[in-house]
This record gives structure tokens, sequence and C-alpha cells, in this order.
């Protein structure tokens, strides 16, 4: 039996710049027996060039070839592909899925034959699975890349002013959310001298603002395949002072945890406070986040390849959380139920 391939497609997404394999861990796909594909430029954008893949021992190819000739495709957000494309019955592919975002398309996928894994659905769990935990990964670079845009727009030194400047304490820095995200936002704001605070992300939990002088805030709470929660509401945002600061992690097209947050947007809210949404800050720093990514999406793929072809057991603990279609079926509960509520609010079927 021939080798299977992995194919790794270019991210085609507005502002996207992270690849899924770095060629620092193709080695890591190699040894599983698998051959690997990577689209032409895939890596530019992370300063990845072809010629490192190819010394890597990877084989460069266009598009269209590698969603012909792969057999598992890989890749940081779903491919941007048209609905009349067919997946090959028995192909698989890999990536930060968000399932319950689309369940039109994976129903479609799933009546394909794809077989859909969601390296977002890993377990957050100690043990075996945190060598696999991508989301995590990725949330730790955007909770590291948020606090260098709050600083890079801020009007003041976060750490100690020199000498003969600024008077005054320190910025006050409140980071909601206690994930990855989080706690490497709080981190990267102490090593740069500002005094902070971490809050619990949950509605209600936000202190009171003005009267705690807060300079930045920094939300990264998100429940995957949840409206987030209102976690700043307008009025406190207005109640900051100006030149102050709010990034917002969590500002998609399904909704904000900042009330007056826009996705991909800068606004500048009276009496002069800025709020940013951005909920793609790891592609900010595409260099680590890619072989961050990388690492784990082979960690991934060890778990799933046997005798180098891809090995499919729902009775597995992990595999059951991230195997979301196969065999024509759509094993994820919960996807499930977004697409039975869709047929029944459509009246169908």
């Amino acid at each position: 039996m021939a080798c299977q391939t992995v194919g790794v497609y270019s991210e085609t997404a507005p502002g996207e710049r992270r690849v899924a394999v770095v060629p620092g861990a193709v080695h890591l796909i190699l040894e599983l027996g698998l051959e690997v594909l990577v689209e032409t430029e895939a890596g530019r954008r992370a300063y990845f060039p072809d010629s490192a893949y190819i010394c890597a021992g990877a084989r460069i190819v266009s598009r269209s070839e590698l969603f012909d000739a792969a057999d598992m495709l890989i890749g940081v957000r779903p491919p941007n592909i048209t609905s009349t494309h067919r997946f090959r019955a028995g192909q698989a592919l890999t990536c930060l899925l968000q399932p319950l975002y689309m369940p039109d398309v994976i129903r479609r996928w799933a009546d394909q034959g794809l077989t859909a894994i969601a390296a977002d659905l890993v377990p957050r769990t100690p043990g075996r699975a945190q060598l696999m935990d991508a989301l995590s990964s990725q949330d730790q670079v955007a909770g590291y890349q948020a606090i260098l845009t709050a600083a890079d727009t801020f009007g003041r030194c976060l750490a100690e002013p020199p000498p003969g400047g600024e008077i005054g304490p320190p910025p006050q820095i409140l980071v909601l959310g206690r994930g990855p995200a989080g706690r490497e936002a709080a981190l990267t704001a102490r090593r740069l001298g500002a005094i902070v605070r971490v809050c619990e992300a949950c509605e209600g939990s936000c202190p009171d603002i003005a009267a705690r002088g807060i300079d930045i805030i920094v939300v990264t709470a998100e429940i995957p395949g949840h409206r987030p929660p209102v976690l700043v509401p307008a009025r406190s945002v207005r109640a900051m002072r100006p030149g102050s600061v709010i990034v917002d992690t969590t500002a998609s097209a399904f909704g904000c945890a900042v009330e007056l947050a826009e996705p991909n947007a800068i606004r500048v809210v009276e009496p002069g406070v800025t709020v940013i949404g951005d909920d793609n800050l790891a592609s900010k720093t595409p260099t680590s986040a890619s072989a961050a990514y990388a690492t784990s999406i082979a960690a991934l793929l060890a778990h799933l390849v046997r005798g180098g072809a891809l090995s499919i057991d729902l009775t597995d603990p992990i595999q059951s959380e991230v195997v979301v279609t196969h065999d024509r079926s759509v094993y994820n509960h919960a996807v499930w139920q977004r697409i039975l509520d869709q047929i029944s609010l459509a009246g169908l079927p």
C-alpha cells in the first residue's frame, strides 16, 4: 500500500498569515510514514520560503494538485472553497474547524464522505492531549500580542518612564479571562512593568473600572461555538479615562465581549477610549504562532496515524472529541443538534 499524503494548503482568510506546518515540523510527519505536499508559497507570509520546505523533504505543488492528491488536508482555518467543490470520499481535513459555526457546510462535507477533524476540539486536560492542544498554543500567542497591541495604542509607557519624563504610577491593566490567552497577557504586561489584575471572565465579574483607575482592558474570554457574554458594557467603556485602551480578542461575526467593540475594527469612543476588536491576533506573530501550531498538529497526527495511514477509532477518548464527520456521518453531537435545528427552522425533511 502506497503511503498516504498530507497536504498543507495556503490560508486565504483576510489577514491570515499563519501556515499549518513549518519546515522544522516536516520531519515529524515524514517519520509517521507519510508524504508531505505543500501548496506553493503557503508559508510565505509566515516567512517560510518554499525552498525551506523542499530542504525538509516536502514537495511543493499547486493548489489544485494538492486538493486532488492529498489524503489528509491540513490547515489553520477551514479552506476557502466553493460550495460546488466535492471532496474525495475518504479524504480527511484537519484544522481549527469551529464546526458549530458552519453546520450546513459540515453536513455537506459529511455527505461527500470527508473525515473532518477539529483541532480546536482537542480536550483541554492535563496529559497526552496537551501536546495536541493547538487552540491553547494559539491563544497563548494571542494573549502576548494583545498586550503589544494595547501598548502600541496607549499613549504612555507601560514601564517606568525615563528620567524627566511623565510622573505617575505605571498603567493599570485588567485582564478578563484566566485561560492560556489571559495568563500570557498578564505575564507579558507584568514583564513590561504594568500593574496587572486578572479576573474570571463571566458576566458581572468586571469590577468598577472608573473607581479602580483601569487604563487598559484585555478581554480573552471565549466559549467556542457560543456567543461571548458581554463582559464590558458600554457604560464601563465610557467611564474610562481619555487615552484608555480596550482589546477584545473575542470580537468576531458571532459576537463581542465588549459592548462597543466591532470585529476587525478600531473605534474611538467618547471620551477618547480606543476599542480594538480582533479575534485573530495570533496571526500578527505568524512565525511563532505557526511553529507552535505545527508542533500540536504533528502530535495530533501521531495519535491518528497507524502504519502510514489515518486510522479512525471513535472509541478513543481523544478521537471521539475531535472527529466531527466520518464515513458519511456526523459524530459530534453538538454539531448534529445545530444541523437538526437548522432543518427544523427551514421546515426541511
